[in-house]
Formats: structure tokens, C-alpha cells, sequence
């Protein structure tokens, strides 16, 4: 059984863990809420879905702690429920706020399990949760010193695109930028980076892809039209392979995944950290690649003084050290490290 909400970051790893336990013949269930984006994610037909009734309480107020007792023994109540049903003979938790009643419930029934926490900087329920289960296994070196670095869990797709020699071989034209604004895009990638990249494309010729997100997809593209570029504005990509294999250099946020997925393959990066995430993970997660050479950190506030000046700066070359930087050597496998750990009870 799978715990994971809210973010992506936290959902697309477990689903990675997920489909590598279905792929080996397991059954997979799934606890979430019923507001989070993992409602849409997480496919029902193979994976039993739960909900619990829990929430964050950071930025709420003291309202918000006022009400948490009552929420978490709501939610350790249901979430006891859903494992006397599932029954499950282990428990991989992905971190979050949901996370902390469903680990009470699991303690309580003595079923083995372990957290994954994905960021640099390890959250506050994760920090406690660590105490009291099996194993904590690590995306990066961090804040839990007990932990145990295993890397993230990448989608098993991403693998196929090319190595960094084969990708870039005989490559010749514009250089290749790729943004990734997420799911639900960012307003400073859709409203700020089209003005830059006039600027640069009268200095540099540039060839670029742009993900917005369905919310943003027509303001970004009427943006794009003011400025005279001709630019591939996509509300999602489908095939993220394939658009990291084209790309010289991907422009994006800094979540856990993301450095995981340019780590696990190669890619040179222009990271610009959220700077409203939980304490400023997104930030850490950004200097692992900068510690490498494999990335440029630009902060948000500094985004139109500094990004046209660096993307200048920049050529093929560059990307490609960037990116065989930020290689790791070998790959670290981090579902089936879960995998082997969980099923060792069962040989």
C-alpha cells in the first residue's frame, strides 16, 4: 500500500513504486484525499484508491491547529479501517501531512513500514515519522541522519531516451530550450520568459519549447505572438523523454523529482526555485546540481536581470559538459531498492 496527496512530487515517485510492484505481480492499493491532483493520477482499475479526511495545517493559522487533534483521530480512525480491509503486508509512505495518521494506524497493527522522502530538506511529519517506522530511505543526503540515500523513484519510461553522447551526436542549428512550468504552469515562466527570450533571440538564435499547463496555455501564447517568436507552447507533455532528449538545456522549478530525472539522465538545467516552498526544499534540491556543474540557479526575484545574461552565456558545448555533470554513474534504482527491502520478510 502506497500513502501519498497534494503534489506531484509526492505522487509521481509512488506511482514509479506503484507500477514496479505491479509489474512484479502485486497488488497495489492507494491512500490519498479527495481534493488532491492523485484523484486524476492514479489509475483505479489496477490500484484500490482510499481517502482519508486530513489536511496541512502550515499557513492555516492557529485555527488550523486548533482543529488538527480532532482531524488526526478522525483520520487514524479511517485510516485503521482501510487497513483492516487492504490488509496490506507493508506500507511505503511518501511523506506530506497524510502521511502522519496513516503511520499511527500501521504502528498500531504492526504492519512493516517504511518512508520515502524526496526533497533535500526533510519535512516536519517525515522528521518525526522516522522514529517509529521500519526504514527511511532518502531521495538526497539530508536532515535524517538515520535515513538510508537511495535516490528517487524515476519513471521507468524516461530510461529509453539516449545517453548525453548519442543525444547531442552531430547536432548542429539554434540551441534548444525546453520549459517545463509544470502541471499547472508558473506564472513567472509564462508571463517573464517570453520578453526574455526577444531579448536573447536578437542576439542568439534559440529554438523553443514551452509547457505552460491548461490554465495558461492561451495568455502564454498570445505572449508569445506579441513578441513576434515562434515558439511550441504545449499545455502538457505527454512524452517527457523525448522532449529531454531533443532539448540542449531544460528551463524549470527544482522539485525533488525533476533534479532526480536530470540526475538520472544527463540533462543541463537553469533551475528557478519556488521560493514559497516548505523550508525552501526547492532551493536544496537546486544547489545538488549546481554542487555538481550540471546547473545554473537563478532565484525568482532575479529572473529578469539574470536569465537573458546567462542564457547568452551558454552554447552547445556547455549544455553538453552540463550534462554528463550531472550524469549519475551508475543508476540508483531506487524502486528496486523498496521493493527488495519490503519483499525480504516473503523469501
Amino acid at each position: 500500500m502506497i500513502a501519498a496527496a497534494g503534489t506531484g512530487g509526492h505522487i509521481y515517485p509512488g506511482l514509479a513504486i506503484a507500477q514496479y510492484f505491479y509489474k512484479n505481480k502485486y497488488q497495489v492499493s492507494w491512500i490519498g484525499t479527495a481534493e488532491g491532483m492523485e484523484n486524476q493520477l492514479v489509475d483505479k482499475e489496477l490500484i484500490n484508491f482510499y481517502t482519508i479526511p486530513m489536511r496541512g495545517v502550515r499557513g492555516k493559522g492557529i485555527f488550523g491547529w486548533i482543529k488538527l487533534p480532532l482531524r488526526l483521530m478522525i483520520a487514524i480512525y479511517k485510516s485503521l479501517s482501510i487497513l483492516r480491509n487492504e490488509n496490506p503486508s507493508s506500507l511505503v509512505l511518501m511523506g506530506g501531512y497524510i502521511c502522519f495518521p496513516i503511520a499511527i494506524a500501521a504502528k498500531l497493527m504492526r504492519i512493516k513500514t517504511v518512508i520515502h522522502e524526496q526533497n533535500a530538506v526533510a519535512g516536519l511529519s517525515n522528521k518525526l515519522l522516522s522514529t517509529i517506522v521500519s526504514k527511511t530511505f532518502l531521495g538526497f543526503k539530508n536532515n535524517i541522519k538515520t535515513g538510508t540515500v537511495i535516490g528517487n523513484p524515476v519513471r521507468e519510461n524516461l530510461y529509453k531516451i539516449p545517453g548525453v553522447i548519442d543525444r547531442f551526436k552531430d547536432r548542429t542549428g539554434a540551441l534548444r530550450i525546453l520549459v517545463i512550468g509544470g502541471s499547472l504552469g508558473a506564472r513567472v515562466f509564462n508571463e517573464v520568459l517570453p520578453e526574455i527570450f526577444s531579448l536573447v533571440n536578437n542576439n542568439k538564435a534559440i529554438d523553443i519549447i514551452h509547457q505552460s499547463g491548461a490554465l495558461n496555455y492561451e495568455k502564454l501564447s498570445k505572449n508569445y505572438e506579441k513578441y513576434n517568436l515562434k515558439v511550441k507552447a504545449k499545455k502538457y507533455i505527454e512524452d517527457m523523454g523525448a522532449h529531454l532528449s531533443w532539448a540542449d538545456i531544460v528551463i524549470a522549478r527544482s522539485g525533488a523529482l525533476t533534479v532526480s530525472e536530470f540526475l538520472e539522465l544527463g540533462v543541463a538545467s537553469i533551475l528557478i526555485p519556488y521560493p514559497h516552498a516548505v523550508d525552501n526544499h526547492q532551493l536544496l534540491n537546486a544547489n545538488v546540481l549546481k554542487n555538481k556543474s550540471a546547473a545554473k540557479i537563478i532565484l525568482e526575484k532575479n529572473v529578469k536581470q539574470e536569465l537573458a545574461n546567462v542564457i547568452l552565456a551558454i552554447d552547445r558545448r556547455e549544455c553538453i559538459r552540463m550534462a554528463n555533470n550531472a550524469k549519475t554513474k551508475a543508476r540508483q534504482q531506487a524502486c528496486k531498492r523498496i521493493y527488495e527491502y519490503l519483499i525480504a520478510d516473503e523469501k
